[in-house]
């Protein structure tokens, strides 16, 4: 394995420097409402890991001054670093690191990048972690070490790879190749549904509302991106039964 990340001729680019809500990561346990600055991909982070659906992209080249003025304009509480896949930018996360105010946020399919995850994870806030049929080679590791790790999970085939769901906070169901039909939709969700652990707490675009597993209250509603708490309290808590939800506040 090489000890760093081929090159990449965009690194120390981006193709989107805009504010974005967690919801829309998705990161559904960790600060619900908060919002970072996402910089990387015109998409976002790739199932891939690699730039092939951004290549015709415009990307202008990142300076610190900018990040740190965008920071401040848009009152954000930390960064996301969101491109195809954030471990093939060293230059742009080293960037990212040295000007972020607040929290850090790492987007991720964990094809590449060994030489940085020693460090990223003993400093960055949270993960969002594609997985598709087969979980990138870095993301077991991400998984067991992460302080709060939730998965995007593609699941076109209705199957859920075999990863320590133990420790990953939610995981949020979704189709890589779209599927109009609702039906063949909500078909695919409930299979994988079927070969995830029963206490994890599972997401689709059917339904994105935190429910108490004690009372059945919402704890956080969701609708187009955005949330609003309703029971949950400052402590994570539900504020009817008491019961802790797991999902992060502060």
């Amino acid at each position: 394995m090489p000890l760093f990340p081929p090159a990449d001729a965009h690194d120390g680019s981006a193709a989107q420097i805009v504010p974005r809500n967690v919801e829309k990561l998705p990161l559904y346990h960790w600060r619900p409402g908060a919002r970072l600055l996402a910089v990387g991909a015109r998409d976002g982070a790739a199932f891939a890991g690699d730039d092939a659906a951004d290549a015709t992209s415009y990307r202008r080249p990142l300076d610190e001054a900018t990040l740190i003025a965008a920071q401040a304009k848009l009152r954000t509480d930390g960064v996301c670093a969101a491109w195809s896949e954030s471990l093939r930018h060293p230059l742009g996360l080293a960037m990212l690191r040295r000007c972020r105010k607040g929290a850090l946020v790492i987007a991720t399919a964990g094809s590449i990048g060994a030489a940085l995850v020693d460090e990223l994870l003993a400093e960055a806030d949270a993960w969002v972690l594609l997985v598709a049929s087969e979980p990138g080679p870095l993301a077991k590791t991400i998984v067991a070490r992460a302080r709060h790790v939730e998965v995007q999970l593609a699941v076109d085939h209705g199957v859920a790879p075999t990863l320590d769901w133990e420790r990953i906070a939610a995981a949020h169901l979704c189709l890589r190749r779209a599927a109009a039909d609702p039906a063949v939709r909500a078909e695919r969700y409930a299979a994988a549904r079927a070969t995830l652990p029963a206490d994890l707490a599972i997401y689709d675009d059917f339904d994105s509302h935190s429910r108490c597993r004690g009372c059945e209250a919402t704890l956080v509603w969701r609708a187009g991106g955005t949330a609003r708490r309703d029971r949950l309290a400052d402590d994570g808590r539900c504020a009817d039964c008491g019961r802790h939800s797991g999902i992060m506040t502060a």
